[in-house]
């Protein structure tokens, strides 16, 4: 199976596999960051495009309410569903902790939450000193970077399965889907059941069934129902309580592809941890800066990678009004004037000035009530060409009457009233945390749980390096300076030596001897206060690894000793080979480091003269985490 590309055949056991993006209508284009109405300068090209945004693993939005009383907290879980190929084959089977109520949501929710949390890895450039004048004005400087960048299904209901029997809390219609939650203490009876109804359970999803049920688990069953085509898949909701948030990796594994990413937001009153995964801090010198972070998911995985698969790290955590009223506001939506449009061109337009050509169902529902004419279909005419040029067909072709009263009563329903509910479910919690991973079927051997924890600090979106060019006292033109990068804790590191030479070289920065340092810093057991337990600290390391390359300039670091900023937040005074960081834009005179920070740079200097500076250093790991 390729997730977004490839045909999935009718399976139990896929679980949150089929949670891995929009549906096949949407686009599963890896960007940086989306583009479209809410977040450009300018409309898209393509009215009816819907947002871009990375589209190859699973996406989950919970929202947590603690319940007053100290009972569970009531969860709610929207999961957008990937799938291609015959809609007749579609099955998605999932594990819940009790017996949900299952409504459907809206893709908007994924790609406008993605955009907006986005990390962000930036440079500015400031120049330290008194430049000499340049010869000639240079026609490319090397500067900083950019950034990268439905109807509500009655509540479950029903009593206890009795030895052997399978109990349906519901079964029903539930928007595009046949819906059923069931559950029983005997594994064969339920396997029966979805054989029964269709549901094909492999080999490798019995085993995990039958787990599954001995660990009390309900299960949702959905299938499209008949006549509904792949395109009408919208993300499922499920509403249940429960004592922690869950994504069920287990069945995944079965048809997972390697590197799987899987992000989820969580809304809540606090920042969200994973509670039986790590939680990683990636290391701010491996990124690469000078190109906008493009390595950075690369690094998640290789750090994700080297904690078994089994962590996560904390992309974002902060206030949930960074999304209020991305997605619905009062008289966004004006009804009113879609009822009004007397002909499809007039009701497309009036669309289309709302900011809803570009929702996953869109294309769907114009595609029902104003079908295109057989002979526009004749000649290979897209639907987003179609109705993006409604106006011109509608004068040269015989068109079926359409139902445009309908047609509003199904655009509330099924877009404009999922927005609603989204932007509720953002406006009532308070805060935001957008968590990250890659991980492969192999290392998808437990599930994930997420709760919060109040005790930890927000998690910034933008991060700022800054090249710093160093002229000094009119020692060195700007394009012949030697360059330091200082990461966003402070430290520092050389990337590019100087010269003095008369006429500009451009010499480019070089990050190549920073690649051989750990992907992640820290990597920390979180638990519901406090900061957690350590289990890996490579922050002396990483120092020693940054001592090591700035010993690669000796003639810079002689001529700018600096004030350092370590990045675990103390200060202290370095002289040469300090590879800690610099306070920025304060220097010191030469040989003003204090004794115990000129032998801390001799020791430094031995082991990587001594080649033994690249060894991991860790902490004592807590009982029972895994070896690396």
């Amino acid at each position: 199976m390729k997730i977004g590309s490839l045909h999935w055949k009718s399976m139990v056991g896929v679980g949150l596999a089929l949670v891995s993006g929009a549906t096949a209508f949407l686009a599963a284009t890896a960007v940086s960051h989306a583009c479209g109405g809410l977040f450009c300068n300018s409309p898209p090209p393509d009215p009816f495009a819907p947002l871009p945004v990375a589209q190859t693993g699973e996406n989950v939005v919970f929202s947590i309410d603690k319940d007053p009383a100290g009972g569970a907290p009531a969860l709610s879980a929207h999961i957008q569903i990937l799938y291609a190929g015959d809609a007749a084959l579609f099955s998605w089977v999932v594990p819940v902790d009790a017996a949900p109520t299952v409504t459907v949501g809206t893709d908007r929710l994924f790609s406008t939450l993605a955009s907006l949390t986005q990390p962000v890895f930036t440079t500015t450039s400031e120049i330290q000193g008194e430049c000499l004048p340049e010869p000639l004005v240079p026609g490319n400087f090397n500067g900083g970077g950019t950034a990268v960048g439905a109807p509500m299904a009655s509540g479950p209901t029903g009593s206890p399965p009795a030895a052997g029997g399978v109990v349906v809390s519901f079964q029903g219609v539930v928007g595009p889907y046949e819906t059923a939650v069931i559950s029983s203490t005997d594994p064969m009876a339920l396997k029966m059941w979805l054989t029964d109804n269709k549901y094909t359970v492999t080999d490798q999803a019995s085993g995990l069934i039958d787990t599954y049920v001995r660990e009390g688990k309900f299960f949702v069953a959905l299938r499209l129902t008949n006549g509904a085509g792949i395109k009408a898949i919208q993300p499922v909701v499920l509403t249940f309580r429960a004592p922690d948030a869950c994504v069920p990796l287990r069945l995944t594994a079965i048809a997972a592809n390697p590197d799987m990413q899987v992000r989820l937001w969580v809304l809540a009153d606090s920042r969200a941890i994973p509670k039986n995964f790590y939680e990683m801090k990636i290391d701010d010198a491996r990124i690469d800066w000078l190109n906008a972070g493009s390595n950075y998911n690369a690094l998640v995985t290789e750090a994700a990678h080297g904690n078994g698969g089994n962590a996560f790290v904390a992309e974002y955590a902060g206030p949930s009004n960074i999304a209020a009223g991305a997605l619905w506001s009062p008289g966004q939506y004006d009804l009113a004037t879609l009822r009004a449009a007397q002909t499809p061109p007039a009701y497309v337009q009036a669309l289309l000035s709302m900011g809803l050509g570009n929702d996953s169902q869109t294309l769907v529902l114009l595609a029902k009530y104003i079908p295109m004419p057989a002979a526009v279909k004749a000649m290979g005419i897209t639907d987003s060409q179609f109705y993006g040029n409604l106006a011109f067909y509608w004068t040269q072709y015989a068109f079926a009457p359409s139902d445009l009263a309908a047609l509003t009563n199904e655009i509330s329903d099924k877009i404009i009233e999922p927005r609603h509910t989204a932007e509720t479910m953002i406006d009532a919690h308070p805060y935001l945390t957008r968590l990250n991973t890659f991980i492969s079927p192999a290392e998808m051997n437990k599930d994930p749980l997420f709760n919060l924890n109040p005790d930890l600090p927000d998690v910034p979106l933008v991060h700022t390096a800054i090249l710093r060019t160093m002229c000094g006292a009119r020692q060195f033109m700007a394009c012949n300076a030697p360059v330091q990068l200082e990461f966003p804790d402070g430290r520092l590191t050389w990337i590019k030596t100087g010269s003095t030479a008369t006429t500009c070289n451009y010499t480019g920065y070089d990050l190549t001897p920073l690649a051989k340092l750990p992907a992640a810093e820290m990597v920390f057991q979180r638990e519901e206060a406090g900061q957690g337990q350590v289990v890996t600290d490579n922050t002396t390391m990483i120092q020693a690894g940054l001592a090591l390359n700035n010993n690669a300039f000796p003639a810079e670091q002689k001529m700018f000793p600096m004030t350092v900023t370590k990045g675990i937040g103390t200060t202290s005074t370095q002289g040469a080979g300090c590879g800690c960081g610099v306070a920025r834009g304060q220097g010191q005179g030469p040989g003003s480091e204090s004794p115990a920070a000129r032998a801390l740079s001799i020791l430094l200097s031995a082991l990587g003269a001594m080649g033994l500076i690249g060894r991991a250093r860790s902490s004592r790991r807590r009982r029972g985490s895994p070896k690396k």
